[in-house]
């Protein structure tokens, strides 16, 4: 009942709350993106807009357009996580100039990096997105 009524404005809460965490990280705390957060967040900023003009026009049906775009970020974040976790890995090097994609930067609990909150990021969105669009095929 609840996915049903307010499904996409939670979806909309949650990229609203990915975004403005993204911004803390590089404004607030002044760590600069690499190329895969980059990616990460070509597929999150949209997604604000996206939702948020979904949710108050009341348009469910934008749900599987935007999914496309919540895993595309969720590849991203997959990737990056396994460059950081797994010693030596690297198949398809996707950093250039800047600062490295393997690089472990810890924001809480002593082993979380920001690829890992992106990674639940991406799937509390998909999640959320995939339940609301089925509950209202369910109706």
């Amino acid at each position: 009942m609840i996915l049903k009524k307010y499904g996409l404005y939670l979806t909309w809460l949650f990229a609203c709350v990915g975004t403005l965490a993204s911004l803390y990280f590089s404004v607030i705390r002044n760590l600069e993106p690499c190329h895969l957060c980059w990616y990460q967040r070509i597929a999150l900023f949209p997604l604000t807009i996206i939702l948020g003009i979904a949710a108050y026009q009341g348009r469910r049906l934008v749900i599987p357009y935007v999914l496309p775009l919540m895993l595309l970020g969720l590849g991203f974040a997959g990737y990056q996580v396994a460059v950081q976790e797994i010693p030596g890995w690297n198949p398809i090097d996707m950093c250039g100039a800047g600062p490295s994609c393997s690089e472990k930067m810890y924001v809480g609990l002593g082993f979380v990096t920001i690829p890992m909150l992106s990674v639940v990021g991406f799937l509390g969105l998909s999640a959320l997105a995939w339940g609301t669009w089925w509950k209202m095929r369910l109706s």
